[in-house]
């Protein structure tokens, strides 16, 4: 099955990785039905989720749940290193407590805010030595594997909830007030059949200004913004059992053909076996 760079699919629970390259596996915008653990660790890039954007520095982690738009934008042509985890949340829910809920800071926020935090050296070696067992687990299974790699996971989660409770990052986003009006302006009207210029005229903008300024701050199209935007809606819609012809139109796309060929040719399914699928994981 092929999917479009929009949108990070993996087989199984957990996948965990470290890499030195100059690009991401996934360039563009993207979304996935995963959590995921950004810890970055040498390079110069910056970190983008929803209408913010920020330079980072070693130690510092960025955590996106499965309705949050990122990338990441490298500053030049050479590597950067990073270690990223993708999990899936439903198996965490049964290790999750009253008073320990290993979710709550992919769960309990807005989209974009509180996304960044920062570990200094001695808890970064503890993460990093954590994570690289986990890697370890999950590239070279055996008997036992699936359950080491989940107790490794938990271990990393509580490691990461902790940090994200007493944590908050004061790093200034790099993007400017007027494309975080336009995104903004994005959110607020996903109903609609968005345009460059319909956006640009509503904020009081030189369309070719704004679209020259959105692709500079962020590094992706407004167009692309836009679209995974209303996927992402459709997602959330199709979850809470919204029909597909109602999830078309409260996502503002013009014709029903055009929304199911957009729906699967980003997520890779169509979007009636998607709500279906989301009503047996609840």
């Amino acid at each position: 099955m092929k999917h479009s760079e929009y949108y990070q699919p993996f087989q199984g629970d957990i996948l965990a990785g470290i890499g030195n390259s100059p690009v991401s596996p996934t360039r563009d915008f993207h979304i996935h039905d995963h959590y995921e653990i950004f810890l970055f660790l040498g390079g110069r890039v910056n970190g983008f989720v929803e209408q913010y954007s920020y330079p980072l520095q070693r130690g510092d982690v960025l955590i996106f749940n499965n309705h949050e738009i990122h990338k990441i934008i490298n500053q030049t042509q050479e590597p950067y290193e990073r270690l990223t985890i993708h999990f899936r949340a439903p198996q965490i829910y049964p290790f999750c407590t009253a008073t320990t809920n290993l979710l709550a800071c992919f769960q309990n926020r807005q989209p974009g805010e509180h996304n960044l935090a920062h570990m200094e050296e001695p808890l970064l070696s503890e993460y990093l030595e954590l994570s690289m067992r986990l890697i370890e687990t999950v590239e070279q299974p055996k008997y036992g594997s699936e359950v080491l790699a989940l107790t490794y996971l938990i271990q990393i989660l509580v490691l990461v909830s902790e940090l994200y409770t007493r944590t908050r990052s004061d790093v200034t986003s790099v993007i400017s007030p007027h494309i975080q009006a336009a995104m903004s302006y994005i959110d607020g009207h996903l109903q609609l059949n968005l345009t460059l210029e319909q956006i640009a005229g509503e904020l009081g903008l030189d369309k070719y200004y704004l679209s020259h300024m959105f692709k500079q701050q962020t590094g992706g199209t407004l167009y692309r913004y836009v679209l995974l935007k209303k996927i992402t809606l459709a997602k959330q819609l199709l979850s809470a059992g919204t029909s597909v012809s109602d999830t078309c139109y409260l996502t503002g796309f013009n014709d029903y053909a055009n929304f199911i060929r957009t729906f699967k040719n980003i997520t890779g399914i169509p979007p009636g076996k998607y709500g279906k699928l989301a009503e047996r994981a609840d």
